[in-house]
């Protein structure tokens, strides 16, 4: 592979000489020719292998696969491979053994794992709020009526089961005791656990969250009405590689934040991508989930202590003495503060 670079820039110095020589070119022009050729020489040189897992088939992950799709991430001298693991519990010790390297999640394993001693970060987030809703057959009329059923989520310790067993508290319901909560996997498999009556109900988001109301499923808690916060859709490295890869990082965020700009702003590609990705050719809900998300996603994807210390708290079930806990150790700020301060957020809205 490093052959094959030294061998097509040498090929692309040879070509540029010739041409230089054939057409007496004026020294300025000479000059800027140069400098793109060295330039693209150095992208390709320096390009990175990343293996990057993300959570889950949400739209809140719409901003990653578009970087990838659209060759954003190529632009910034990465080569991204991107890895669906359908739970953040899995992620979490695949980035601290260095299995890879960045991961695109939620917040709540990570916080988890960090309070209880993990050396991770979260520098960024897209989103802090939360579009779940818990699903049920027209029968189940109030939420107080899903005692004693079960209800389906994700591997215990994911984001969806974090908030399903706060939305269950809201209304007075003790996760485990009076309701069952079930580990029915994926957005997927809790769509089709609901679908056989293996479950009452199954919190889910998205494109599933209409395709269950299209089969005559209704929506019985809207978490997006509850006083229920979690960032989600998290940018999360391990301490070590963000210090020794910082620059990495960094130009990831960009690819990742060119993502966002996309999926606020271009219809017809994120549409194309998400069907792609959520392997629906539902025009009609592709159309709905775009015009959900691009108010959801934020332009500066600033991670958020105090909505991270919200989280925190929501985790003192399973978190020793959360309260002694410094969030602001878990969120880093400063790569998403260094491109708004040298303009690059602002320049992709503005247009140039």
């Amino acid at each position: 592979m490093i052959f094959n670079s030294f061998a097509k820039a040498a090929r692309s110095a040879l070509s540029v000489a010739e041409l230089l020589a054939a057409k007496r070119l004026t020294w300025k022009f000479q000059a800027a020719l140069l400098i793109v050729c060295l330039s693209c020489w150095s992208v390709d040189a320096a390009a990175q292998s990343l293996k990057v897992p993300f959570a889950a088939l949400s739209p809140n992950y719409a901003p990653l696969w578009i970087a990838d799709q659209a060759g954003l991430f190529k632009k910034h001298g990465l080569d991204v491979q991107l890895i669906y693991i359908s739970a953040g519990s899995v992620i979490v010790p695949a980035i601290l053994s260095g299995q890879v390297e960045i991961a695109n999640m939620s917040s709540a394993p990570a916080l988890t794992a960090w309070a209880r001693g993990a050396e991770l970060s979260a520098v960024g987030v897209t989103s802090n709020r939360l579009l779940h809703v818990v699903m049920t057959r027209s029968s189940i009329k109030k939420p107080e009526e899903l005692k004693n059923k079960k209800v389906g989520g994700d591997r215990y310790g994911s984001l969806s089961d974090l908030i399903l067993r706060e939305a269950l508290r809201y209304y007075n319901l003790v996760p485990d005791r009076d309701v069952a909560v079930i580990q029915t996997g994926g957005l997927p498999e809790r769509l089709g656990a609901l679908k056989v009556g293996a479950v009452d109900g199954a919190i889910v988001t998205g494109d599933t969250a209409l395709e269950a109301e299209k089969l005559g499923f209704h929506k019985l808690i809207d978490l997006s009405q509850l006083p229920i916060q979690y960032p989600s859709s998290t940018i999360i490295v391990s301490r070590s590689f963000l210090a020794a890869k910082r620059d990495t990082v960094k130009r990831f965020l960009r690819g990742w934040i060119e993502g966002i700009k996309t999926a606020k702003t271009d219809r017809q590609y994120t549409v194309s991508v998400m069907q792609k990705f959520l392997k629906t050719n539902d025009r009609e809900v592709l159309e709905k989930i775009f015009e959900v998300y691009k108010s959801v996603h934020e332009k500066a994807p600033t991670p958020d202590p105090k909505l991270m210390g919200v989280a925190l708290k929501q985790l003192a079930a399973t978190v020793p003495q959360p309260s002694q806990l410094k969030v602001e150790d878990f969120t880093d700020r400063s790569l998403v503060a260094e491109l708004e301060s040298e303009g690059f957020i602002a320049k992709l809205y503005d247009g140039r």
